[in-house]
């Protein structure tokens, strides 16, 4: 293990390797602001950048470069809607309200100080649990994977600001489309009425920029195009400083999302967008100011933010170690290593130690120096919020557009981003919920799916182990918890009472 730190200590001081670290991360940060190319696309172009170079060099490129792309992704989700990439959709929900209230700043700063310190402690967390992180995933079985997914979706019926009947009704209606397309154990086709297009389901990019911009604009339009920045009154660095220091007013939701988003990152299959959704749930469920969530509540920023880059520390463990990627960014990743004359597995923390501990080495220095970057430029950033939005109204309809197309650049994702679009409105015009439609669409076909290969592999009472029972556990104490923190607070006044 000395040896390995030692080599990775050694590789920090090529200078090339930290020309290609500082490369990868001001890349990432710009293709992550802009919604139309995406962290997928943008790493799988540094591919040919990394053919016939040493594995240190062409790795750190992409490592740094998939380390803050999500980092990026959250400036034009809290300040024009429009999520980077599809993980940032959770941080707008609390996001693009503060900037309507004139809080841009603070939540541009808040999302970044999470962000960055949540994957720098992910990364700690990482090279600490190289030892024991191979058996732990190894024993995660399709029942575990289902009840993790389960508990995400357990989060559906508080997700919404007013009515739990309407929350639950938007979670089931994005699960029903989520099931569109082709089942994955029978390829039997579902809801595709013979479209092609509709064979392998709608595209996830479309459907939230559908749900989250399209219907912004559509309000922009119908109320005045005024009416999204007027209330905008920034106050500069000053105003984002105080979001950095949000972070660790509320430093213990922090650690806890970061934990989250870490360990979900660790089991392959699950995906990026499950310890987003799982961390701005119980962050929810266990605020004072639950209902505040959705209005503008700082704490609804921090914790996706803590989440979305703790996760790529094990998601990139999970991937070098096992070889089965835990992200789809990390499946560029194994193929890079690949294309570097590496195998991934086992041998990557025996014979390779050196390297896998640089890139780890790598993920908490992009996020130390993105971190810095955004909040050095964030005073000139949130600035946007500023200009008037029938200025805006252009460069927000190309970049959704341009979004919605070039996943899968076909024209039927303007008709979902169109169907999407009217629909987020009418949702938010009648107070249902859109991040629950949202959620509900990312998990459905993953809890359906898990759910078959549990049965069929473990039987019906699949859930009859250890490892599932703590799930379930957790899945029933959580909604309780506003009511067992009312419980206690009613015994402490009984208790001073008598005394």
């Amino acid at each position: 293990m000395w040896q390995g730190i030692h080599q990775a200590l050694v590789n920090f001081t090529n200078p090339v390797l930290l020309v290609m670290l500082v490369v990868g991360c001001v890349s990432g940060l710009i293709v992550g602001i802009i919604p139309a190319i995406g962290g997928i696309v943008g790493i799988t172009i540094l591919l040919a950048f990394i053919y016939g170079i040493p594995p240190e060099i062409g790795m750190t490129l992409l490592v740094a470069f998939g380390s803050v792309t999500y980092t990026g992704g959250s400036i034009t989700a809290i300040l024009l809607s429009i999520p980077g990439t599809p993980v940032n959709a959770c941080t707008l929900i609390d996001g693009f309200p503060m900037t309507q209230k004139g809080e841009g700043g603070r939540a541009v700063g808040a999302a970044l100080a999470s962000s960055g310190m949540g994957g720098v402690f992910a990364g700690f967390l990482a090279l600490l649990s190289i030892p024991i992180v191979a058996p732990l995933v190894m024993h995660t079985t399709t029942a575990e994977l289902f009840l993790l997914v389960l508990l995400g979706l357990s989060f559906l019926a508080i997700l919404g600001k007013g009515s739990m009947i309407k929350s639950l009704i938007s979670g089931a209606m994005g699960v029903l489309f989520a099931l569109i397309g082709f089942q994955a154990t029978t390829g039997t086709p579902r809801f595709s009425f013979g479209s092609l297009y509709l064979y392998d389901g709608m595209d996830i990019v479309p459907v939230l920029l559908g749900l989250f911009a399209l219907s912004e604009l559509i309000e922009a339009h119908l109320k005045g195009a005024s009416a999204i920045s007027e209330a905008v009154q920034l106050k500069g660095i000053g105003q984002v400083m105080e979001g950095v220091k949000d972070v660790f007013r509320h430093f213990w939701l922090w650690l806890r999302s970061t934990i989250i988003g870490y360990f979900i990152g660790l089991i392959p299959g699950v995906g990026g967008e499950t310890a987003i959704w799982v961390a701005y749930g119980m962050a929810k469920q266990a605020s004072k100011n639950r209902d505040k969530f959705g209005t503008g509540c700082v704490e609804g920023v921090i914790a996706p933010e803590a989440a979305n880059n703790a996760k790529e520390s094990g998601a990139l463990l999970t991937s070098v170690v096992l070889g089965i990627p835990g992200a789809a960014i990390m499946a560029v990743i194994l193929a890079g290593l690949l294309m570097v004359g590496l195998t991934p597995g086992p041998k990557m923390v025996t014979e390779h130690l050196g390297l896998t501990l640089t890139l780890i080495m790598i993920i908490i220095a992009s996020n130390l120096l993105g971190c810095v970057i955004c909040l050095f430029v964030a005073p000139w950033l949130v600035k946007i919020a500023r200009i008037p939005f029938s200025l805006l109204l252009p460069l927000v309809w190309v970049l959704v557009l341009t979004g919605a197309y070039v996943r899968g650049e076909s024209l039927w994702n303007y008709a979902v981003l169109i169907l999407f679009g009217i629909l987020g409105y009418l949702m938010k015009r009648f107070d249902y919920s859109r991040p629950a439609m949202a959620l509900g669409f990312v998990l459905g076909t993953l809890a359906e799916l898990y759910l078959i290969h549990a049965v069929y592999l473990h039987g019906p009472f699949f859930f009859l182990k250890p490892a599932s029972l703590f799930i379930i556990a957790i899945i029933i104490v959580l909604p309780l918890v506003p009511y067992l923190r009312m419980a206690a607070a009613s015994l402490g006044r009984l208790f001073r009472k008598m005394s």
